[in-house]
């Protein structure tokens, strides 16, 4: 027989990570919940039982009710039979087996013997399938009724919750709105796919403020949004599909891009959207995939959520948020268009991000590695460029437009960024020469030799508290200490001839090169350094962790040393027996040494004995709790 007992030895035979699933999924608090017996309590409360329902399919919840029918205990076949009676005609033993599995699993049942005919009477023995005694499921106590109350207000009865009744999927979309939909899909995609680099780049550029309440504050989502040249509803997207592929993390309040953002750079477009595509598939929860996997050759939208609301009928509001999340990010990924899945949405489903890859790849624009140099200092792209082309044009040129056909210009400041980053006078004439189809135009080649010459007229050195700024060019360096766009950083004149700020190097230095100064950044012996901007690295979790903290809870109750702990599980055992009228074995130490072992059906507790009837023998036993080594659930 179920009950708070055999639950909280169960629970007692957890590890930690399934004891910390369980609380999260039943969104347990902290309180009241010293010991398993506790926590025992706490889950068959009718909050948490509801909570652990709210997530079942409908067919999990027809068993569910069979089995409330059934007075809270049966085996599959006999459930199988009920259900079949209601009128579920695809039912079999196995598939009843299933969904019990279902209930254990969600801590609403547990395995148990099967009844003793002759303690249940004739009528109800009749109910046992003879070759269920060890198949039979049994609910734990309080379930039956706050799932009773659930289908009471609902108005679902276990024949409606078992009977056939499944929306139909609608047709499958033609073969002529097929082709429209790939085509609006691969544009997305592409688009989406440039739209997460360009996020990551700006953010490169510029970190972007989080809210205290959550979300990029309007300005930067602003300035975003113009720079991806997408809508500011759209940055919430792209932001999490780049928070989501571990290009970016939250440092204090600020975005930054991480480390993974440099190998990303290299990647091919359609890898990139692969990797979005891979993103999208590992957050969709496993609750709506099988959906989705099931209507994927129809179109989604307001079929899929009513689907979704038929097939788990116990979930709240929030199942409706969740699908909408997942189609919001599906339709900016081009996995939809206009709510129908594409090819490549449909492959990536059934066979995965590689071949979904494949299938996005062929639907692409060609990829272009040569550009045209314009004697006004700009370089146009006649289509879109190769990722690793467009990476290295951004470091030595200033974007000005992005897209199918992306455009930079060139500068004394962007030359200098080059430079700094390793470039020299003859790499980059070399590498502008080899893409453009106009040649290197002379007044390009004339800006290049200046910038050279000009390069390192500003050094930046760190310092043991700040950085010391020189040049020497003291008129530069009088320009630098009164340039409003740099008072941030506090230049100051120094006893060293420089100016000095308390800001670290690379604080300094990126100030200055945003500013358009010929800086370099160099070591204590004055070697050139190579200064990357602040990378983001994931925080860990500020969140008080209730689940692990109920956890330690009960490991510290578990652990409790020498005879006073022994005692005081044993004691809570009997309570709980006593309390539900759970038949126990009980071992008892007698006088001589030996022990005995007696199944007793407890009647009461009190005054230091244990009063109940024994099965064996059908007769009423007193049992003195001090003699009582160990209780167990037969």
């Amino acid at each position: 027989m179920s009950s708070t007992l055999t639950l909280a030895e169960r629970l007692g035979g957890l590890g930690d990570a399934e004891l910390r699933e369980l609380i999260r999924a039943r969104g347990m608090g902290r309180s009241r919940v010293e010991d398993f017996f506790d926590l025992a309590d706490a889950l068959l409360e009718p909050v948490s039982v509801q909570h652990a329902i709210a997530p079942l399919p409908r067919p999990v919840l027809a068993v569910l009710a069979a089995l409330v029918d059934e007075d809270g205990s049966a085996s599959a076949a006999r459930i199988a039979s009920v259900l079949t009676d209601w009128g579920e005609a695809n039912v079999s033993p196995a598939s009843a087996r299933t969904s019990l599995d279902a209930l254990v699993v969600a801590f609403l049942a547990e395995e148990a013997p099967a009844p003793d005919p002759a303690v249940l009477g004739e009528e109800t023995a009749t109910r046992i399938d003879d070759g269920a005694a060890d198949a039979v499921v049994a609910l734990y106590p309080g379930v039956a009724a706050r799932f009773t109350a659930w289908a009471d207000g609902e108005g679902l009865s276990g024949r409606k919750l078992a009977a056939s009744g499944k929306p139909a999927a609608l047709a499958s979309v033609p073969g002529v709105d097929r082709r429209f939909v790939d085509r609006l899909a691969a544009e997305r995609a592409f688009l989406a796919a440039g739209a997460v680099s360009e996020f990551v780049y700006e953010l490169e550029h510029e970190p972007a403020r989080e809210l205290q309440k959550g979300g990029l504050a309007l300005p930067d989502a602003r300035r975003i949004a113009s720079a991806l040249g997408i809508e500011v509803g759209s940055v919430p997207t792209v932001h999490w599909l780049a928070r989501s592929a571990g290009l970016v993390a939250r440092e204090g309040a600020v975005w930054l891009p991480t480390d993974a953002a440099e190998p990303w750079a290299s990647l091919t477009t359609p890898e990139r959207w692969g990797r979005l595509a891979a993103t999208w598939l590992e957050s969709v929860p496993e609750d709506i995939h099988p959906l989705m996997v099931e209507r994927s050759q129809a179109a989604w939208g307001e079929a899929l959520r009513g689907y979704a609301r038929w097939r788990y009928p116990a979930a709240d509001a929030s199942l409706d948020r969740r699908v909408n999340d997942v189609e919001t990010h599906a339709e900016f990924l081009g996995i939809t268009a206009s709510t129908a899945p594409s090819t490549a949405g449909i492959t990536l489903l059934d066979r995965g991000p590689d071949a979904a890859t494949d299938v996005m790849r062929a639907a692409f624009p060609a990829e272009v590695d040569r550009v045209y140099v314009q004697h006004d200092l700009s370089i146009v792209a006649p289509g879109p460029l190769l990722p690793a082309l467009d990476a290295r044009l951004r470091t030595l040129a200033d974007v000005e437009g992005t897209g199918l056909a992306a455009s930079f210009r060139i500068s004394p400041s962007s030359l200098h960024r080059a430079i700094a980053a390793g470039e020299t006078a003859e790499s980059l004439r070399e590498f502008i020469g080899s893409i453009s189809l106009t040649g290197l135009p002379q007044p390009v080649a004339y800006l290049i030799d200046e910038a050279a010459g000009r390069f390192g007229r500003v050094r930046v050195r760190a310092r043991e508290t700040g950085a010391v700024v020189r040049s020497p060019d003291d008129q530069l360096l009088r320009t630098i200490a009164v340039d409003q766009t740099v008072s941030a950083l506090g230049l100051r004149t120094g006893s060293d001839d420089g100016l000095v700020s308390r800001f670290p190097l690379d604080v300094v230095y990126w100030a200055l090169v945003d500013a358009h100064y010929p800086v370099v950044a160099e070591d204590a012996e004055g070697q050139q350094l190579r200064v990357r901007r602040r990378l983001g690295h994931p925080e860990p979790r500020e969140d008080t962790d209730t689940a692990e903290i109920l956890v330690q809870r009960l490991r510290s109750a578990e652990r409790t040393d020498g005879p006073e702990g022994a005692e005081a599980w044993l004691n809570r055992q009997l309570e709980s027996a006593v309390r539900s009228r759970t038949v126990v074995t009980v071992t008892v130490a007698l006088p001589d040494g030996r022990e005995l072992e007696y199944t007793l059906e407890p009647t009461g507790l009190g005054g230091g004995r244990l009063r109940g009837r024994d099965r064996a023998s059908d007769i009423e036993r007193t049992l003195p709790v001090a003699s009582i080594r160990a209780v167990t659930t037969p």
